[in-house]
């Protein structure tokens, strides 16, 4: 009996976490699948009500998100601005739970769109959007539009640059979904290519009426007011700022090996890096933490700084240095342009997009292949003709946002 016991207590404990874990992320309620059953199933076929159409917004994520950075960022500016730049819809946020598809955040009630509504996700979120295929089809079966806006291909382009296989396999089924999809709106043109790519070379069966386009992302990142209290003094004659995680692609190994081997020849440069550690950037956080240079022309911002600080520095330097091997968009290549500073970036076809002629490009990926880039750079900024940033073009959030509507609603 007591050996019984303690298999069971064995298999109890095993399943008991994950279970838990999975009803608190799904926020899982008892009347849940009850209001699944007698809104989605039974009344599958009911007739779309009068009065105004409605847009269903995706916030799962968002509504759990402390922090409004990357995708959370791009989702909340979507909830902020849809109402105001049309009349057409009424918007509705809405939260997504495995299986059981999407439900109204204010109330909890399983949604039941009508003909002429739109489903619109900027989420990635993975276990919900690949369960709910079933949902998405019965959606458009309803006559509902299904519309997601797609920010990047990272995790299937470069697996090695983010997270584990079962994100990976999610990834693929999540691209899958989309292909399935009414509208499917990237965040840059290279975005779009590299999905029509990917459909293409992976045999991926699209649905007949996708239409596939793409608006850059907005901006409101305006010059910070300056603050003494903040004051930073930057020690060399020629000062470079990189801001971003401090993860694998951001290469930030090769730039503090760059500028290793420019500060053993005696250029009077230096370095700040403004980013917490991410993850699988060991390489470069040993290199930082073990370097001689460390705190004397070598500075890692790893806690965070207020929004004063960035300012500061940003203001502060002399060029912004971007050595990411990719990205979706890359907002701080914008920042650094609002600021009116010269940018040393990867010659990566997003890159080319955003900052044309603008920017000073790089290629390689040793310190040694950086470092002599940043020469020739210093070179022609001694003379006064490097590229300048201020002639690059953004847009805002309410144009970018628009855009996206523009796009999901046109027949």
């Amino acid at each position: 009996m007591k050996s019984l016991y303690s298999v069971f207590e064995r298999i109890f404990g095993f399943l008991y976490h994950p279970v838990v874990r999975f009803f608190r992320s799904n926020r899982y309620r008892p009347g849940d699948l009850i209001s699944f059953l007698i809104h989605y199933i039974l009344f599958i076929w009911k007739e779309g009500g009068a009065g105004k159409k409605i847009l269903y917004l995706d916030v799962t994520y968002l509504s759990k998100c402390e922090r409004f950075a990357g995708i959370c960022r791009v989702v909340a500016k979507l909830q902020e601005f849809l109402p105001l730049v049309q009349n057409q819809y009424e918007v509705i946020p809405v939260i997504g739970k495995q299986f059981l598809g999407y439900y109204r955040l204010s109330d909890g009630a399983c949604i039941c769109p009508s003909s002429g509504d739109i489903f619109l996700s900027a989420e990635v979120t993975q276990g919900i959007i690949d369960s709910n295929a079933l949902f998405f089809s019965r959606l458009k079966r309803r006559g509902c539009r299904v519309c997601f806006f797609l920010h990047d291909l990272i995790p299937v382009l470069y697996p090695d640059f983010n997270g584990s296989p079962k994100f990976l396999r999610y990834y693929k089924k999540y691209l899958r979904q989309l292909a399935k999809a009414d509208r499917v709106v990237c965040n840059s043109n290279s975005v779009l290519s590299d999905f029509n790519k990917y459909i293409e070379e992976n045999g991926i069966k699209t649905d007949p009426n996708l239409r596939k386009s793409y608006t850059h992302l907005g901006v409101d990142f305006k010059p910070v007011q300056h603050d003494s209290s903040c004051k930073i003094t930057l020690p060399a004659k020629v000062n470079f700022l990189m801001v971003s995680t401090v993860e694998v692609r951001k290469m930030y190994d090769q730039a503090v090996e760059a500028f290793s081997i420019l500060w053993d020849k005696g250029l009077d440069v230096s370095l700040s890096i403004v980013g917490k550690y991410g993850w699988r950037a060991e390489r470069a956080r040993n290199l930082i933490e073990n370097s001689p240079y460390k705190n004397k022309n070598l500075f890692w911002y790893n806690q965070g700084i207020s929004d004063y600080e960035l300012a500061e520095l940003y203001q502060s330097c002399d060029a912004v240095v971007f050595a990411s091997m990719t990205e979706g968009f890359g907002l701080a290549l914008i920042e650094a342009a609002i600021y009116k500073k010269p940018l040393i970036i990867r010659d990566i076809p997003i890159f080319r997009e955003v900052a044309g002629e603008n920017a000073f490009y790089f290629t390689g990926t040793s310190g040694i292949d950086l470092a002599v880039k940043i020469q020739e750079w210093l070179e022609l900024y001694d003379s006064g003709k490097y590229p300048r940033s201020d002639k690059i073009s953004y847009i805002s959030w309410e144009q970018c946002v628009k855009n996206v509507f523009t796009y999901i609603s046109e027949s």
